[in-house]
């Protein structure tokens, strides 16, 4: 009887909350399958190539905007926005997320990031997921292709978001194998995993997910303020989970076929 009422309270508690996933147009769908992750040409971190099998996921089409987290952080209250660090040329929190709201989210860290995707009723993506969904089944070395391309929000762009974030899906050219946007340039993403340089060399071939323990997380993909070399698909990064930084916000996943 006891748990019947917890679940029941859980469930009312989920229903009453914004669901981005009552859109389906939010998420696109990755489906089931192997593709390589890593790269023995670049970084020693990423290496070396290896194939990953992964079940079926959704991952957010765009990151998650200023609008999204905005009705989460009236609701919940995590923190103050003493605690949002200003981001160059949008302003200050929470009135940049009136000004833009569908500007990225940024000075979250990675346990706000979790907690939003509980809320949302999604969680954060794996490394693995992250990157096939940037990638693609071929291993493209950016989201669009193999070619350098201005389809990102890079540092030195010229398209009037020259060292500022831009709004989601500003570049419809540079989207993913698999539709999804700015998984290149704009904002580095927050992903689930530990980070190790040498986990390349030991992962698990199914469903990865990490390694066990570590002092920073994975972020992926780029923002305003690199280059376009480390906006590629396998480009790795780590930061401290309490980091809250003007270029780093996330982007959510949910499981389909795993049991999760």
């Amino acid at each position: 009887m006891k748990k019947l009422i917890i679940y029941f309270l859980s469930l009312v508690s989920l229903l009453s909350t914004t669901n981005v996933f009552s859109n389906p147009k939010n998420m696109i769908q990755v489906s089931a399958g192997w593709f390589t992750m890593g790269s023995d040409n670049r970084a020693a971190d990423q290496k070396p190539s290896h194939r990953v099998y992964l079940d079926t996921f959704e991952i957010g089409e765009y990151e998650v905007t200023n609008q999204e987290y905005y009705e989460f952080w009236k609701i919940t209250g995590t923190h103050t926005p003493e605690n949002f660090p200003p981001a160059h040329g949008v302003g200050l929190w929470p009135d940049r997320a009136l000004e833009y709201p569908l500007y990225p989210v940024v000075g979250v860290s990675w346990y706000d990031a979790m907690a939003y995707a509980q809320w949302a009723g999604g969680r954060l993506p794996t490394e693995a997921e992250w990157e096939k969904a940037a990638a693609g089944p071929t291993g493209r070395l950016w989201p669009w292709g193999n070619a350098l391309k201005p389809y990102a929000n890079i540092w030195n762009g010229s398209d009037g978001y020259d060292d500022m974030i831009a709004p989601v899906g500003h570049y419809p050219k540079g989207k993913s194998y698999y539709g999804a946007m700015d998984m290149a340039g704009n904002v580095w993403e927050w992903t689930s995993d530990w980070y190790s340089d040498v986990y390349y060399a030991y992962t698990a071939n199914k469903n990865p997910k990490g390694p066990k323990v570590g002092s920073w997380r994975v972020i992926r993909g780029g923002s305003w303020i690199d280059n376009i070399n480390r906006c590629s698909t396998t480009f790795r990064l780590q930061l401290y989970p309490i980091s809250r930084v003007s270029f780093v916000g996330f982007r959510l996943a949910r499981s389909v076929d795993s049991g999760e």
